[in-house]
């Protein structure tokens, strides 16, 4: 049942883009996040050229508005003169590319004759050579789901991006560490009929890509991007969804923006609104302000320009998504200037004081009660550009919702990021030869299906439910490698999946704790008490080594834990109960020896003592 969103003519598809655990796609540099110094920065600036088709991407001439320099760093084992682009691409890493066609070929997709890749315009800093390197290994496929089969259009092969470690007024800091990792990228059809048919799809497209095997796992390593339009409204690329949890009330709360910027149309033509353009500098007027902020920006030299939205009234407190409202949707389109926001008459003037201005500055735009008016304050350059950013946005929302890419926030609201990009970004890669996809390759192995790594778990010891969370987990990659181990393969999974995960919960960072660290402690695992695993889990997440982490553990032998029992019998109580003292005995005795060893040993003692003195 898709109810409301089908009436809505709701169409949805997801991109997911999944590192992969190997070496960096295009060079030999290691594929991880590092916490060391850089060995050295550069500094650039990029510029936006023309694609394939001669002209230049609107997204990419949008970032070159903003004039920001870009420092990358340099690391030693994990970046080198290829992600600094001054050596040429080497041969795409086997190993990525191998998963990639796994990929394809689950998906059921067709795979070309030939894979060549491109270059797809990038400057918004996040590559150094001002484009990203993606191929196309599978088109046409498919995934079959609850609500039917949903069309997968490409799957492909590309380079991650640099991370973001800094922002600044004019530059951003990069780290070269994460760039060139290789991400396989999954889009699909607009066949999603709802949310939570989007987080299912994005589910079972994350069990598949961890069924190769082959897949990173943590916060960063797979993200969600989800393409959303209703009726009458438009195509809207939401970035950076991070969490599946997010993805169902994310996609909500965009068909909820969508709809009210519909109604808004509706009441902005009906008002017969309509956006002159027109930005005056009215720093003058404000030279006596008691409104602090500005009196200070004043002080640095800035400048306060005005402009008039006609008929607008009322709509800027108008909430159209959560609590976001439409004024600070328009505040949005401001921020790539280096502006925070506007004010304006639909806020409470008397509490920025600034009631005395605004009249004098109806009177100079010649306003209605009908109209509002905006101010900016910055320097010169920025503030024109801000005003006629939100002039722009606002003159969009006479004509319904504009197409373009926002990025999703922490409350499941979006912000503007950029303008959708066109196919005037991609244009051929020319230092990496195309591959031939030969009838050898066409032949290659498919990993193990979940359903088949689930039975093969359960005949390890699992349960059928833990069997069934672990083909599901994020750690399944580790408890494979766990299996040959002669080990409690039952109690190593529900560590993972429930100790970790409590733990989580109680903000222990458990994702600092090594694959290593955990595979030396399900080696020892017999030798720490069910009740201190935790504690032993806490200290290897804090950086102490096993041996320190199991070290804390106050443990006690069975003769210390008989010494225990000895002193808690109570001989009346069992010449009066029998066998049924034990309920009554083993909460004093647990009291002194919960968390020192393993509960059922302690139970076992206990029995017996009962059983001797019978």
């Amino acid at each position: 049942m898709t109810g409301p969103f089908e009436k809505l003519g709701f169409k949805a598809g997801i991109e997911i883009h999944q590192q992969l655990e190997t070496h960096k796609l295009f060079c030999n540099c290691k594929s991880r996040i590092t916490d060391n110094e850089p060995i050295n920065t550069i500094e650039r600036q990029l510029r936006p050229v023309a694609g394939e088709t001669g002209e230049i991407d609107r997204a990419a001439l949008f970032e070159s508005l903003r004039k920001k320099s870009f420092i990358y760093n340099n690391y030693e084992e994990e970046s080198c003169l290829v992600e600094e682009d001054e050596e040429p691409p080497h041969d795409v890493n086997a190993d990525a590319f191998k998963t990639s066609m796994q990929v394809a070929k689950m998906l059921k997709c067709d795979v070309p004759d030939e894979i060549h890749f491109m270059r797809k315009t990038v400057i918004d800093g996040s590559n150094t050579s001002g484009f990203q390197r993606t191929a196309i290994v599978g088109m046409d496929g498919f995934l079959d789901t609850s609500l039917g089969r949903v069309g997968v259009t490409n799957v492909c092969l590309e380079e991650e991006a640099a991370k973001i470690l800094e922002r600044k007024e004019d530059k951003v800091v990069y780290g070269l560490d994460r760039l060139g990792i290789p991400l396989i990228e999954i889009g699909t059809a607009p066949d999603i009929k709802n949310p939570s048919h989007a987080r299912e799809v994005a589910e079972k497209i994350g069990m598949l890509l961890r069924a190769t095997g082959s897949v990173k796992r943590g916060i960063g390593t797979i993200r969600q991007d989800v393409n959303v339009s209703i009726r009458e409204g438009a195509r809207i690329e939401i970035k950076g969804m991070q969490e599946l949890k997010l993805i169902e009330k994310t996609i909500e709360a965009e068909v909820e923006r969508q709809s009210s910027l519909l109604k808004i149309k509706d009441d902005l033509r009906e008002r017969q609104a309509n956006i002159d353009k027109e930005v005056l500098d009215v720093t003058l007027l404000f030279q006596n302000t008691k409104n602090s902020l500005i009196s200070e920006l004043l002080g640095k030299g800035k400048s306060v320009f005005a402009f008039k939205l006609k008929g607008f009234t009322g709509l800027l407190k108008k909430r159209i998504s959560l609590e976001k409202t439409f004024g600070k949707e328009l505040s949005d389109y401001a921020r790539p200037y280096g502006v925070n926001g506007f004010i304006h008459t639909d806020e409470d003037l008397g509490k920025y004081n600034l009631t005395r201005e605004f009249l004098k500055l109806r009177k100079n735009f010649d306003c209605t009660e009908k109209d509002v008016i905006g101010i900016v304050a910055e320097d010169e350059d920025k503030a024109k550009k801000a005003c006629l950013a939100i002039l722009n946005r606002a003159e969009k929302a006479t004509e319904g919702v504009p197409e373009e890419t926002r990025v999703a926030n922490p409350d499941t609201t979006t912000s503007y990021l950029r303008p959708l990009p066109g196919k005037a970004r991609m244009y051929p890669e020319t230092d990496i030869k195309p591959i031939s996809v030969t009838e050898e390759l066409l032949k290659i192995d498919l990993p193990e299906t979940l359903e088949e790594r689930k039975e093969r778990f359960i005949k390890l010891g699992l349960s059928e439910d833990l069997a069934r969370q672990m083909v599901k987990s994020r750690y399944l990659g580790l408890f494979e490698e766990i299996t040959e181990m002669k080990i409690n393969h039952s109690r190593a999974a529900d560590v993972i999946l429930n100790v970790m995960k409590d733990l989580k919960r109680k903000g222990v960072n458990v994702e600092k704790i090594k694959d290593s660290k955990l595979k030396e402690l399900f080696k020892e695992m017999d030798k720490v008490p069910k009740e201190s695993i935790a504690t032993v889990l806490e200290n290897l997440s804090s950086g102490k080594d096993l041996k320190e982490s199991m070290g804390s553990v106050d443990s006690i032998n069975i003769g210390e834990l008989d010494s225990i029992i000895d002193e808690l019998l109570d001989k009346d109580l069992i010449k009066k109960e029998g066998k049924e003292a034990f309920k009554k005995l083993m909460g004093p005795v647990m009291a002194k020896a919960r968390g020192k060893i393993d509960g059922k040993i302690v139970a076992e003692r206990l029995k017996r003592k009962i059983e001797e003195l019978l």
